[in-house]
């Protein structure tokens, strides 16, 4: 090889590994799916008959997601950890999951994404293993639609979970609402008026393709750039602005000032801003919610060293590219949305 090749595979190489340290610098949110079980069978999330369940034998018990955790955040920025699922609630030891990742020196919060229909009962315990805040998804308060849209949901238990992750100090609460063209025009103001009222901030996320429901989804998609522009209200933005997907926005509702959170991921994405990574309860490692690629890290450390496993990581992290759409074939419960 000559001087000259010598040079131009020097610099490729100093590129990929200055790539490669961005990557690593830039995470720092990891959605950890703690089960792909739920209690609820919502539309945009899965079909009515549910999704294949993974084989208990493949479900990594929690001590075994700690340590993969604590890898994590000893070679790369990760110091957030939100718990997902299905329905994380429903995983057995959820209560020590949370202690044993708040223990963890890198972690400064410790989160969860939930339906909150189990926290009216568990919202003290969580609180006292380590849990900072939670954020609930709350799609109608309109009994009857929540039912038909969470297919059996209790309006009420949710309702009663918020009331009780108030109580418990697991704040700030942050409401997520999946918007509908159907339904939007009757949902949005009743759940702006239900936030400023207790002083919650509330996101609206556009629909997403994903799974069996895909025709549905494209019926009922609505841009949050109509939904801002059907308000008819002052929208400011917020200067607390985060690398969080959500548009952080001041709204004036009813002599109220409320912050409102936009997450467009099909009309404005975000993925240039991105800073998460994902982990299911197998310990597979997805880059992006729509990514079909997933590193199985626990298979990795089981058949390497240290060093061959940090550099099929970076290698991995590199190869990251936007979806070319926000579209999957797997119910959005499957991949810990």
């Amino acid at each position: 090889m000559n001087s000259a090749s010598l040079v131009q595979l020097h610099s490729r190489t100093e590129a990929a590994e200055a790539h490669s340290s961005l990557a690593m610098s830039r995470l720092r949110l990891l959605r950890l799916s703690v089960t792909d079980l739920c209690n609820f069978r919502c539309r945009y999330c899965m079909p009515a008959e549910g999704v294949p369940r993974v084989a208990h034998s493949d479900i990594l018990r929690l001590e075994h997601l700690v340590s993969l955790v604590q890898w994590l955040t000893s070679h790369t920025g990760i110091e957030r950890v939100r718990l997902t699922g299905g329905e994380p609630l429903v995983r057995p030891g959820i209560e020590y999951l949370i202690s044993a990742l708040s223990a963890i020196p890198a972690i400064k919060e410790v989160s969860i994404t939930t339906n909150g229909s189990l926290l009216s009962r568990m919202a003290w315990d969580l609180k006292a293993a380590g849990l900072s805040r939670v954020n609930i998804s709350l799609d109608s308060l309109d009994e009857q639609r929540f039912e038909v849209v969470s297919r059996g949901g209790s309006l009420q238990r949710t309702l009663a979970g918020i009331q009780a992750a108030q109580d418990a100090g697991l704040t700030p609460i942050k409401l997520n609402t999946v918007l509908q063209r159907s339904t939007w025009q009757q949902e949005v103001p009743r759940l702006l008026d239900y936030a400023a009222a207790a002083g919650f901030e509330i996101r609206f996320i556009e629909l997403m393709r994903t799974g069996t429901e895909r025709t549905w989804c494209d019926s009922e998609f609505v841009s949050v750039d109509e939904v801002c522009k059907g308000l008819n209200t002052e929208i400011l933005s917020s200067e607390e602005q985060t690398m969080a997907p959500a548009r952080r926005t001041l709204l004036n509702w009813r002599g109220t000032r409320l912050t409102v959170g936009w997450i467009s991921p099909r009309s404005h994405p975000f993925c240039d801003s991105c800073e998460r990574l994902r982990m299911d309860a197998q310990g597979r490692v997805r880059r992006c919610l729509m990514d079909s690629t997933l590193l199985d890290l626990p298979r990795l450390m089981r058949t390497a060293d240290d060093p061959a496993v940090w550099r099929e990581f970076q290698s991995y992290l590199v190869d990251k590219v936007p979806p070319s759409a926000m579209d999957s074939p797997l119910a959005m419960s499957q991949i810990g949305g």
